[in-house]
């Protein structure tokens, strides 16, 4: 989804690596887990150059906080830094920002003109904010973004197993969440700012939660892998940083 990047910096103390919490895998679809997530992907959608990135950026920002909200938990705000930093490194975004914002302006307008593209993107787009909501709740139920030493070591795994993931069952649903809020931007621009201003839902987003949770059921098993490769994706990255599992 996502470019991996190589993982640098001082061996984590002992303490961060010690056996997280045992937790079992949850997979039932919980609207106040997922809710950002989807408003981050449909944010795509929001024909107004800028204004859709800022609504990404501020949703995908705020997912970890409010999923650790619904566990009663607080998160270190240095956890919450390392899992949201973009890991494209500083240097190269800098340099690549005038090219990228070119590109995203003719993406943009191209997007708004042709109606297959934009579901496309717009679709990969609430996948990937699912997927990230899925374990950024697996991350905060097994204890990983406790401690900020523990927390920079999760949010690589996150990271590799987002970029590692190209293919997926819960694309379908996806397209077809997408398909409904295209034909009514007016809504989604209205129901984006209601919920971003005080979390209230219009209608249509109550529709939509209601249909999401009806199928989400089928998508159990694949959940479920998913959490066994970020496990191993978190050992592999303890080992890396040449400490013991």
């Amino acid at each position: 989804m996502n470019e991996p990047s190589s993982l640098s910096g001082p061996a984590v103390p002992e303490s961060h690596l010690r056996p997280a919490r045992p937790e079992k895998v949850t997979t039932d679809f919980d609207w106040l887990v997922y809710s950002d997530a989807t408003f981050a992907g449909l944010s795509v959608l929001i024909p107004v150059p800028f204004l859709d990135a800022l609504m990404e950026e501020y949703f995908r920002r705020r997912m970890p906080r409010d999923i650790a909200r619904r566990h009663g938990r607080v998160l270190p705000l240095a956890a919450i830094r390392e899992v949201n930093r973009k890991r494209d490194g500083c240097l190269s975004s800098i340099v690549m920002l005038p090219l990228n914002l070119i590109i995203y302006l003719i993406r943009n307008l191209y997007r708004t003109m042709v109606y297959v593209l934009s579901v496309v993107d717009a679709a990969n787009n609430l996948s990937y904010y699912w997927h990230r909501a899925f374990l950024l709740d697996y991350m905060i139920r097994r204890g990983h973004l406790d401690e900020a030493g523990r927390a920079a070591i999760a949010a690589e795994a996150m990271h590799q197993v987002l970029a590692g993931t190209e293919t997926s069952p819960v694309v379908n649903l996806a397209k077809q969440v997408i398909e409904t809020a295209r034909k009514q931007i007016r809504g989604l621009l209205r129901a984006t700012f209601r919920f971003a201003r005080r979390r209230e839902e219009t209608a249509a987003v109550q529709r939509t939660r209601l249909s999401i949770a009806e199928q989400w059921g089928q998508f159990g098993e694949y959940f479920l892998e998913l959490a066994g490769r970020y496990d191993a994706t978190y050992k592999a990255v303890v080992s890396q940083q040449g400490q013991p599992a």
